[in-house]
């Protein structure tokens, strides 16, 4: 072999080039199949069918036939065309609070992209465990449990039964005000906590086992006994290869999960966060005001953010509460000084998320510091997102634009309504006006973007809705809403404009 002093540099070179080239590429999520497009404007086979299905349709356009099809998807053309018709440069796009919404949306879907692609795609599938699911996935449990929610009894409870107490004398030792023990059915896909499901389907129980205590949720904890069990089996080979598959993501899920919560620890580690002494009751007392309102009384204060009517999540405590304090320090993370001002705009950014559902004044304080420690480590957890350039992923990048384009749809809407003396308008007053006062701009929005609008027919006669009335909430998220309100626009039922999409 000829010996060539260039050849090891020329390699190293190369090398060096393609790793640059790879550490520039766009991170890039699953392909998307589009179904619209307006110039640079899509609207792609999923968003379609989450935005119809996700949420509540109005009643012209609720059911799954080929015309109610036709004016969904034209609800949503409309909803771009009034978007773009709003402008990039107007009163709401310029509102601040408006710009951390929509960054707090960016990063809620660059977090969810980063446990996807981080952890539940790389999580280990053991076969053995999968078909351990598959097995137990058509249990119907029927069970007796009892719910502790003091921490003392709940350790005196687990003592009494590990000594072999018997789970109903435990009960009449520390159940309380109940008189009787509870009773109820769990399956293997409910909607039970998954710690519950857990213990339920992790292994083959036997009936009259007790478990337990469980916690179900931060200081809940519930024990449980075994009365019995239905099996379902699934018999057709489709049945049976959809109960592979929901098994195989269970385990996944689960592995994913305590990998995620690994990760989470060690980039945690070593941080601080304290609060001033001083600052943290005053603010405490002004939230706890808020946030201990009786359901009414906050729907009263949702009706009043009219800038986003569409989207209760960003419902919080008017700053005015907090303006004479707004300049003293709050808390301090790491090196860094947040005053009351500050964590203001934090929390437009990143809604605090309780991790207890239902909380007194008493423990309002501690339940306030656990739901900024969680913000705190969403943040580290979107900093190393955005490291890893999970802001420009297409999935994230739609989600963002599917909001900005609702609220901007939304805006606009009002302006044209405020020009014919109709401001103030909603709900199923929209429903009466839409077809008289806004057709004629509809028709209008149509033309004028007739030529760059695009659509793939023969994907859209494929697409098949539902007509079951659903309303998809995430858990434990600061924005829990999945997908914008349906658009009040238009009852338009024909796709008379635009064109045919050419492949691209």
């Amino acid at each position: 072999m000829k010996n060539n002093k260039y050849a090891l540099p020329l390699i190293l070179v190369i090398l060096s080039a393609i790793l640059f080239a790879a550490c520039q590429r766009k991170p890039q999520g699953p392909q998307e199949t589009i179904l619209v497009r307006i110039g640079d404007v899509t609207i792609s086979k999923e968003e379609f069918i989450s935005r119809a299905e996700y949420t509540l349709r109005p009643v012209y356009c609720n059911s799954d036939n080929y015309i109610h099809r036709k004016i969904v998807l034209n609800s949503l053309i409309a909803e771009k065309l009034y978007a773009l018709e709003a402008g990039a440069k107007n009163e709401l796009t310029e509102n601040e609070q408006f710009q951390r919404y929509l960054q707090g949306r960016r990063e809620q879907s660059m977090r969810k992209w980063q446990y996807y692609a981080d952890f539940y795609q790389k999580a280990p599938v053991d076969t053995a465990e999968i078909q351990t699911q598959y097995q137990l996935a058509g249990r119907r449990y029927r069970i007796a449990y009892y719910t502790l929610q003091d921490t003392s009894v709940t350790r005196f409870v687990g003592e009494k039964l590990a000594q072999g107490k018997a789970f109903e004398e435990v009960f009449r030792e520390f159940g309380g005000l109940e008189t009787t023990i509870p009773k109820r059915e769990v399956t293997w896909d409910g909607s039970e906590p998954e710690s519950l499901k857990e213990a339920l389907y992790a292994q083959p129980l036997r009936k009259n086992q007790v478990i337990g205590p469980v916690e179900v949720e931060p200081g809940v904890h519930t024990v449980i006994k075994v009365e019995g069990w239905t099996e379902r089996i699934a018999i057709s080979e489709p049945d049976q290869q959809q109960r592979w598959n929901d098994a195989s993501q269970r385990v996944r899920t689960r592995k994913a999960g305590k990998a995620y919560q690994a990760y989470i620890a060690g980039l945690m580690r070593g941080k601080t966060l304290q609060f001033d002494g001083m600052t943290f009751p005053r603010v405490a007392q002004v939230l706890g005001d808020y946030y201990l309102l009786g359901d009414e009384a906050k729907q009263a204060l949702m009706q009043q953010r009219i800038w986003n009517e569409e989207d209760s999540t960003r419902v919080m405590p008017p700053a005015a509460a907090l303006d004479d304090i707004a300049d003293l320090p709050f808390m301090v993370m790491g090196q860094q000084i947040w005053t009351v001002r500050d964590f203001q705009k934090l929390i437009q950014r990143h809604p605090l998320v309780f991790r207890k559902r239902r909380i007194n004044k008493g423990e309002f304080a501690f339940e306030l510091r656990n739901a900024i420690a969680d913000l705190v480590r969403d943040l580290a957890l979107t900093e190393e997102a955005y490291k890893k350039g999970y802001d420009k992923v297409n999935l994230v990048a739609r989600n963002e634009a599917m909001w900005r384009d609702n609220l901007l749809a939304i805006y606009q809407r009002g302006n044209k309504l405020r020009e014919i003396g109709l401001q103030g308008m909603s709900g199923k007053e929209l429903y009466r006006v839409i077809d008289r006062e806004l057709a004629p701009y509809n028709a209008e929005l149509r033309n004028k973007y007739n030529d760059r609008i695009e659509m793939d027919t023969d994907l859209f006669e494929q697409i098949k809705l539902t007509r079951i009335d659903m309303f998809v909430t995430e858990k434990n998220a600061p924005f829990p809403i999945v997908v914008p309100g349906f658009p009040i626009l238009t009852t338009h039922n024909r796709l008379d404009y635009g064109r045919k999409m050419e492949k691209r």
